[in-house]
């Protein structure tokens, strides 16, 4: 009985030792998957915060974009009423060009009426020029052959008074005698 109890003893701690070793390898499978974890946990934490850095950044940037697309859109509101505004004026000063196109046409009519009247009455003056030039030598001829009768007849008086003196002259000398 004795070796029964002690094959028995050292099945007791050989199944001991099966049961520390298969504890063992199980516990070192049990750390290493731990370890696997915790290393897995790490870089899931670090996955997260680096998530929630790019989502911190990408709310900043929808924020900025936000803001941007508000200012944007009132630039946009501006421009639009700056372009209708604009549109409006061009259109006015279309407008105000079709009427001084008009009223070109007017005043180059009235000109070109007026430049014709005035070469009519350039000619006109050219005209009564020749005849004022026609009339002066008239009347410078007229008054040359004024001038000759007005001689000849200052020789004629001439003749006259000498004509008369000898005819006194001849009567005193005829009373004389």
């Amino acid at each position: 009985m004795q070796k029964f109890l002690s094959n028995l003893l050292i099945f007791s701690a050989l199944s001991l030792c099966a049961l520390c070793a298969f504890q063992w390898v199980r516990e070192s499978h049990l750390r290493r998957d731990i370890a696997d974890l915790q290393h897995t946990v790490y870089l899931k934490l670090d996955q997260i915060q680096s998530l929630e850095s790019q989502l911190k950044q990408a709310k900043e940037e929808i924020t900025r974009l936000d803001n941007l697309r508000v200012e944007l859109s009132g630039i946009i509101k501006t421009n639009r009423e700056e372009i209708q505004s604009l549109t409006k004026y061009s259109e006015k000063l279309e407008k105000e060009i079709d009427a001084n196109k008009a009223q070109l046409a007017v005043y180059k009519e009235a000109i070109d009426k007026a430049n014709e009247n005035i070469k009519r009455q350039n000619e006109d003056i050219k005209k009564q020029n020749e005849e004022m030039k026609t009339l002066a030598a008239d009347r410078n001829a007229t008054v040359e052959k004024y001038n000759k009768v007005v001689e000849q007849y200052n020789d004629l008086v001439k003749q006259y008074e000498k004509l008369q003196e000898e005819a006194a002259k001849g009567a005193k000398g005829t009373e004389k005698k």
